[in-house]
């Protein structure tokens, strides 16, 4: 298991900074901000909304990316 942090992520759904655990095969993500209009704000973590599944989806691609760059 591996900590990750990501602290500027831009999404079409917003601008976030997460922190998880990845293994190979998930992705965990224990905290979720978003970038507001008075800086970051925390939010829930709900796996079922699409903005958690669109972020996720960012995530793993930004940490391919990452990978390659290794």
């Amino acid at each position: 298991m591996t900590k990750i942090t990501i602290s500027r992520l831009e999404t079409n759904v917003g601008t976030f900074r997460v922190s998880g655990t990845m293994t190979l095969t998930s992705l965990i993500l224990n905290a979720i901000e978003i970038l507001g209009s008075d800086g970051w704000e925390a939010l829930i973590i709900d796996p079922q909304t699409q903005w958690y599944k669109t972020l996720i989806a960012a995530c793993e691609v930004h940490l391919a990316e990452q990978k390659k760059l290794t």
